[in-house]
């Protein structure tokens, strides 16, 4: 390796361990995270345990960081995500985003909510570092049937972090919408997915958003076919056992 290529990886490389450092802080206040380490890329860099108060919820997700610096992505501001979960939703292109078959195929397997976070570095105009965090929703991806061609990669990222803060609730008053609200809804998803309509109470993990007793109907809509088979076939075994 010349000394150009070999510079070239060294400064790739400590962009990720910031990346990976930075997530970790930002995390760490909500969730229990656990560092994937070896030499074997599974594409998955944290499991994490979402975490309320003192208390671990049971609810788990995983996540895969990706560090960029602002000169090697297109950053492009598209709205705030008023209705769904209040935040500000970006388009973030680079080919490194593409997500392999066998990777998304992995994803599915695991049966949780997985997450893309992209850290991206840039400078103030005082010269100083600056680190943001975006996520990327895989759940509503890996519980229908998408074709690799139709995921747009680049698209419905949302900004995470203010400063070193995780923005875990958009209002921290009242508890609602954030990354919380996805966590939530990706959860509801995956059991949905399953032929499961039964999923943890919102306010395990602090989420005042929903009632714990309500039926998502626009979710339920789109897993109807999946429930309807789970509760056929527990009728059959029912019958089975009298």
């Amino acid at each position: 390796m010349n000394s150009s290529k070999h510079k070239k990886h060294t400064v790739q490389a400590k962009r990720g361990i910031k990346g990976e450092a930075f997530f970790e802080s930002l995390i760490s206040d909500y969730a229990l995270p656990h560092h994937i380490v070896g030499s074997k890329d599974i594409g998955i860099d944290y499991f994490c345990e979402w975490v309320y108060g003192e208390e671990p919820t049971g609810i788990l997700f995983a996540a895969q960081v990706k560090t960029f610096s602002e000169k090697t992505i297109k950053l492009k501001y598209v709205k705030v995500n008023k209705g769904l979960n209040g935040l500000d939703e970006y388009e973030i292109r680079n080919p490194h985003l593409r997500v392999k078959e066998e990777t998304l195929h992995y994803w599915k397997g695991l049966g949780i909510p997985v997450y893309l976070f992209v850290v991206v570095q840039s400078s103030t105009d005082n010269g100083e570092e600056r680190l943001d965090c975006y996520y990327k929703r895989f759940a509503p991806i890996l519980t229908w049937e998408v074709k690799r061609e139709q995921i747009e990669f680049h698209r419905l990222f949302y900004k995470v972090s203010k400063g070193n803060l995780f923005i875990a609730f958009k209002n921290p008053e009242t508890q609602t919408q954030g990354f919380a609200r996805d966590l939530f809804i990706d959860h509801v998803r995956w059991c949905y997915s399953k032929g499961s309509i039964t999923y943890l109470d919102p306010r395990i993990i602090g989420l005042n958003q929903f009632r714990p007793d309500s039926v998502l109907v626009d979710l339920f809509t789109k897993y109807k076919e999946q429930i309807s088979s789970a509760y056929k076939k527990t009728g059959e075994y029912l019958e089975q056992v009298k």
